[in-house]
């Protein structure tokens, strides 16, 4: 007897009722978004509950009109409900709903929605999905692809009503735009709620309607993944397995208990064997997913691979294209400067012809010149003397001048040089005195003046001697330079030192994050074994208040027993005490049973969801009725005994 699965309704009649219709609503939401996929196993219990139910059809003819339209009852309270599928099965009232989303932390929208790009992908998704789904002449509001670039806010309260009307189709829009948009999003536990303020909604447009943007994307992701679920098996998640077959279990073990059985070994090795499937089933995942994960490291690893040949490869083809570039640019610049030197051609060739012509003129002006001389008695051969003689004085003044300007040319030259090299000097000099300052403060380490200056200010005065680098500057070039090598080598040492610091810091860091790593997962198990224990402990802490009311029930049938053998007299009055608590057993019965088919009645229709409810209030008014009657009865057999 220890092993009889007992109603919990026992100890909450008050909440049983309350149960029940959640439950109800809650079935009726899933009723209209036509979902499939029930087991074989539910639809044998579901039809049990038909047959029961018929038989007690025939006396709720009167009652039909309370169940003709139980969605328009609770249309305000299915939006409260639409999460209920997403949680796991054990969240058995609302209360327990609210508390996990106050515990859901907070997440910042990871998504780029100021990416033109990214914008223009999800515009065009949320359009398609608009124009597939009539959207134009569901809500008598013309659509084009600006809309959804440029919205007003009427475009975007029909747009976020359509898509809300999809999820819910029996929800209406009664109060600001402003109150049911934060209301709803919160109810659909919207994730990147913390982005959106109440004072946002009422203009949608400018800076704001990225956020917006990517909220109908949200919603149109979500009424894709509604939609899809007629195409899988059903809402139960893999681990929800498990508590149907512990369910399976209860059932069959609370029948046996209803025909008087008390043998429960073998449904106990039945859930106990499917356990041990599931759980093999589980296992084998586990190690194919492992495997698949050492599959996909090892293709990572060769991807990796190949990314950096192929890096390598891009960098040469970047090269070969630059020198590509440069000679293009070569061949441009000879052929640019052989157009030119065929016009320079061309221009000597016509500076020849009138040289040539000059030249004619010349010959001609010479012949007169000779025939004027020969008039004056000179003969040529005098005349050559005498130009010889000139020509000679002359090329020697000539020559004499030119070396003169050829002096003073290099001369001044030299000057010009000096005077640059000389700035040049003074200018490399307070270079390198500011570099050598800049050095010297930041490292104090080397004791050592880097500064040079010059002697004196007679380097540009005309001096014949010639100075030696040392005679300029104040300091021995070859000094200066071991000083430099031995600073650059204690420079260098010092950077080893700080990246040999730095390479430390980077491991430090690196171990840092793998243990925050390493703490996140232990946490994570962490949780995952606290969800599990939590579960196992309602599982005890149910079974053990099973085991009470199952005790509760054997000592009040024994101490019935007992005073129906001492009060043989009073056998009437416990006869009707008897009667009235079988029914009230059997009542209780029946809600644990209502109760444990609870979650198998997600994806029946609305007609066998209404036929429950009618089932349910009619064997709620028979009870009534039943239980004024046993009243009655009672008054009266307790007035014929105070008769007597």
């Amino acid at each position: 007897m220890n092993n009889i699965p007992q109603t919990s309704s026992l100890l909450r009649k008050n909440n049983g009722k309350r149960l029940s219709m959640a439950s109800a609503a809650r079935t009726s939401l899933l009723g209209n978004l036509n979902l499939n996929g029930t087991s074989g196993g539910a639809s044998g219990r579901n039809s049990n509950i038909i047959d029961s139910s018929s038989l007690s059809m025939g006396n709720s003819g009167k009652r039909r009109s309370l169940l003709s339209t139980p969605a328009s009852v609770n249309r305000r309270r299915q939006s409260s409900l639409l999460q209920a599928p997403m949680l796991s099965s054990q969240m058995s009232s609302q209360s327990q709903q609210a508390s996990q989303q106050t515990q859901a932390p907070s997440n910042q929208d990871q998504r780029p929605l100021r990416d033109k790009n990214y914008q223009a992908l999800i515009q065009q998704e949320i359009y398609d999905f608009l124009l597939a789904n009539k959207f134009e002449l569901e809500m008598n509001h013309p659509l084009t692809f600006k809309t959804l670039k440029q919205p007003t806010q009427k475009d975007f309260v029909v747009i976020f009503q359509f898509l809300y009307n999809k999820i819910d189709p029996y929800y209406r829009f009664t109060k600001s735009i402003e109150t049911e948009v934060f209301l709803l999003l919160k109810i659909l536990n919207y994730p990147y709620l913390d982005g959106i303020n109440r004072s946002q909604i009422s203009a949608v447009g400018g800076q704001n309607w990225p956020n917006f943007l990517g909220m109908l994307y949200w919603l149109v992701k979500l009424n894709l993944s509604v939609l899809n679920l007629n195409s899988k098996v059903d809402l139960i998640s893999p681990d929800d397995e498990f508590d149907k077959i512990f369910i399976n279990y209860i059932t069959q073990s609370y029948r046996a208990f209803i025909d008087e059985r008390d043998d429960y070994s073998e449904y106990y090795d039945e859930m106990k064997t499917r356990f041990d499937e599931l759980n093999n089933n589980i296992i084998q995942d586990i190690e194919d997913l492992t495997n698949e994960n050492a599959e996909l490291l090892n293709q990572y690893n060769e991807l990796n691979g190949q990314l950096d040949i192929l890096e390598n490869s891009e960098k040469k083809s970047k090269a070969l294209e630059n020198d590509l570039i440069k000679f293009k640019a070569y061949i441009e610049t000879m052929e640019s400067r052989k157009l030119k030197w065929s016009e320079i051609l061309n221009k000597i060739t016509q500076e020849i012809g009138n040289c040539e012509v000059e030249l004619n003129n010349i010959e001609s002006i010479k012949k007169d010149y000779e025939a004027q001389i020969g008039q004056q008695g000179l003969t040529p051969n005098d005349i050559d003397n005498l130009n010889n003689e000139r020509d000679k004085l002359s090329k020697s003044i000539d020559l004499i001048s030119n070396n003169l300007e050829d002096l003073k040319d290099v001369y001044h030259n030299k000057q010009i040089n000096l005077q640059k090299n000389y700035q040049s000097l003074e200018n490399f000099l307070k270079q390198y005195n500011n570099l050598i300052y800049k050095i010297q403060l930041k490292n104090h380490n080397y004791d050592y003046n880097f500064e040079i200056n010059f002697r004196n200010n007679t380097i540009l005065n005309e001096t014949p001697d010639l100075l030696k680098p040392n005679e300029i500057i104040n300091k021995n070039l070859k000094d200066e330079k071991i000083q430099l090598l031995n600073y650059k080598s204690i420079i260098n040492t010092n950077i080893h030192k700080y990246q040999d610091e730095q390479i430390k810091l980077q491991e430090q860091i690196d171990l840092i994050s793998e243990l925050i790593m390493e703490r996140r997962e232990e946490i994570e198990t962490l949780e995952a074994k606290l969800t599990a224990n939590k579960s196992t402990y309602d599982e005890i802490y149910e079974t053990m208040i099973n085991d009470t009311t199952t005790y509760s029930m054997q000592i009040e049938k024994l101490e019935r027993e007992l005073r129906s053998i001492k009060i043989n007299t009073n056998q009437g009055f416990i006869e009707v005490e008897n009667k009235f608590q079988n029914i009230q057993i059997e009542y209780d019965e029946l809600l644990y049973e209502i109760h444990s088919n609870r979650s198998i009645l997600h994806d029946k229709i609305q007609k066998i969801i209404e036929s429950t409810i009618g089932f349910k209030i009619n064997i709620q008014l028979n009870l009534e009725d039943l239980e004024n009657l046993a009243f009655d009865e009672f008054e009266k057999e307790d007035k014929k005994l105070n008769k007597n």
